[in-house]
């Protein structure tokens, strides 16, 4: 049985490079047909790692560099730069007419497109599983907060509610959850101080009107510097029982695995976090929960929730960052607290680790050290050094602390150790949090919705479309470091391993990318050949070969920073989705604590 780590690798090497070959395969089979030179067929740039020269007398190879790949036509404008030097003399090959130039320029691009479209064919008979809520446009959930943020969401203080149906962005309809989703994330507008904003046309209770809403950027990784606009809304959808627990209010009111809950004390509940938040407004008073059984039959069960504890006990640090206050949480977690399998539930907790650095802005000082499994080694103070093992010692050391200099904090990550000065140094333990639950589980549904080729292919090109846009467009957040390398495509095919129509679906949007971005009209993609050509065709003669030269060149080496500006920043966005793991690691083990409900009779 093969492992995971192989059918990983193997994704990777099978649809990316795959993507690649049919790619360079519409330009080889072209000029082939049309008569062209063709020297190499190479996968990758640089130098060759393998290959053979076929009867054809073509070089096929394996190139070092896995950044696209090339067939080198002599005939075609010159491309030594990247394609190292022909073995032709270009100026002693027959010339090729523009028709030649044109067909085989484009055909990579029509490969590409055809690819794309047998792989949704695919799609389309086996179905691609989507949430259940993925084709509405009705808001189910409206945060009260982002994360990290003070504040009311951006949704909120606007006035947004569960059950505005959202019809359009900025002008633009919109069919689907998702389009929204991106339409806010890519939006370029702005209000008169230059602070994002985005208009919303909803429907509400019969009336349709426009609602002005400024999205906050929130950071998606904090190595990276990614940051996406959000507003702070949710989709709206069935809220299906998983499973009651048993000995819990849902259980003994009588709510059944598979019932759809429909309201709260009369209140419609559009989701299952829209339920929590009407539920955390009724705190421990007697609710009416009105359900929809798995026969079609409405009930109504009367229930009180009961208030439980549902995180562990925390810590704030706060210092001073250059006149700004930071915000740290910290929490107290057992030896080998990151290990697999996971320590004992009851193991002792005599250490202390960073669980939320999310205050720390993106390029600090403190972030190489700051991250989120740093465990906390010692404090220095008037009373010498002091190590620190538990919330209460941690309070303590930092009352001890001259205030007027900066407190010297050592930390460990790993096999590292760091010592930080963090003036203003203060702790404020934060007592368990606790809310009111019933005891019931979301059932997260899915749906296979099968789709047809060409609306596959158009939801890729419109998305694709739109987010160079919001490239080039100077008002948008959106930024070249945003843009998914080598790196980030390989690990998203290796962590879609578990699922081929997932799989499948990334290919499509691979392709589409691809296409479109070779048909830019820049020298060095197809887009460029074309260009030149269509430019030698209306002049009427060649182009001066020093001028082609020069503008290869010069476009290579613009290429080729940017791929290494958006390579590093693949690197540091794999060292930030590290990070974010360990954090949610520290959070579900050690910062949420295990529901349990005492013991109840039955009404």
């Amino acid at each position: 049985m093969p492992s995971f780590d192989f059918i990983g690798a193997f994704l990777i090497l099978f649809f990316f490079g795959g993507s690649i070959f049919v790619h360079e395969l519409g330009h080889f089979l072209a000029a082939r047909k049309r008569g062209l030179k063709v020297e190499r067929f190479s996968i990758g740039f640089g130098p060759r790692i393998f290959g053979w020269t076929g009867k054809d007398g073509v070089d096929y190879r394996i190139s070092l560099l896995p950044l696209g790949g090339y067939v080198a036509l002599p005939q075609m404008v010159d491309m030594q730069a990247i394609e190292g030097k022909n073995d032709s003399d270009p100026e002693a090959l027959p010339p090729i007419s523009y028709a030649d130039k044109l067909i085989v320029a484009v055909m990579g691009v029509v490969f590409n497109f055809l690819f794309a479209i047998a792989i949704a064919c695919v799609l389309w008979v086996t179905g691609r599983p989507l949430p259940s809520n993925s084709a509405t446009t009705t808001i189910g959930y409206v945060a009260s907060e982002l994360p990290g943020r003070p504040g009311p969401s951006p949704a909120a203080a606007a006035g947004l509610r569960p059950g505005d149906k959202i019809l359009g962005i900025d002008g633009s309809p919109v069919t689907d959850f998702m389009q929204i989703t991106n339409k806010i994330a890519l939006g370029g507008g702005r209000d008169a101080n230059g602070n994002p904003e985005v208009i919303l046309k909803i429907e509400r209770d019969g009336s349709t009107l426009d609602v002005t809403v400024k999205p906050r950027l929130i950071v998606q990784n904090p190595e990276s510097g990614d940051v996406i606009r959000h507003i702070g809304i949710a989709a709206a959808g069935d809220i299906i029982i998983e499973k009651p627990v048993p000995g819990s209010p849902a259980s003994i009111a009588g709510l059944r695995q598979g019932d759809a809950i429909l309201s709260l004390d009369g209140v419609n509940a559009r989701s299952f976090n829209h339920f929590r938040q009407l539920l955390a407004e009724k705190g421990t008073r007697e609710v009416k929960i009105e359900v929809l059984g798995t026969n079609g039959t409405k009930r109504t069960h009367t229930l009180t929730p009961v208030m439980l504890t549902h995180t562990a006990e925390l810590a704030d640090i706060s210092f001073d960052d250059k006149g700004t206050t930071r915000k740290l949480t910290i929490t107290a977690v057992p030896d080998n607290a990151l290990a697999t399998p996971r320590p004992p539930e009851n193991a002792p907790r005599r250490n202390l680790m960073l669980c939320d650095t999310s205050a720390l802005p993106i390029g600090s000082s403190y972030a190489s050290v700051l991250r989120p499994g740093a465990i906390i080694t010692d404090i220095d103070s008037p009373a010498g050094i002091l190590a620190v093992k538990t919330l209460a010692e941690l309070e303590n050391a930092a009352k001890k602390i001259n205030k007027k200099e900066p407190a010297t904090i050592s930390f460990k990550n790993g096999k590292r150790s760091d010592t930080l000065h963090l003036e203003n140094f203060k702790v404020t333990l934060r007592s368990p949090e606790k809310t009111p639950f019933i005891g019931v589980t979301h059932a997260i549904k899915s749906t296979l919705v099968h789709q047809p080729p060409h609306e596959q292919v158009g939801a890729v090109f419109r998305l694709t479309i739109d987010s160079i846009s919001a490239l080039i467009n100077r008002n948008t957040d959106v930024g070249v470091g945003q843009l998914m390398g080598v790196i980030s495509i390989a690990k998203t095919y290796y962590t879609s391993a578990d699922d081929i129509r997932r799989v499948l679906w990334f290919t499509i949007i691979i392709n589409i990318n691809l296409a479109i971005l070779n048909i830019l009209p820049f020298p060095v993609l197809d887009g460029g050949h074309i260009l030149f050509a269509t430019i030698q065709k209306i002049m009427g003669r060649p182009l001066p070969l020093k001028m082609l030269l020069g503008v290869q060149y010069l476009f290579f080496a613009l290429l080729f920073l940017l791929m290494g500006y958006v390579l590093l920043n693949d690197v540091k966005r794999c060292n930030g989705d590290n990070t974010e793991e360990i954090r949610q690691i520290v959070i579900k083990r050690y910062v949420n604590t295990p529901i349990t409900f005492p013991p109840q009779t039955s009404p």
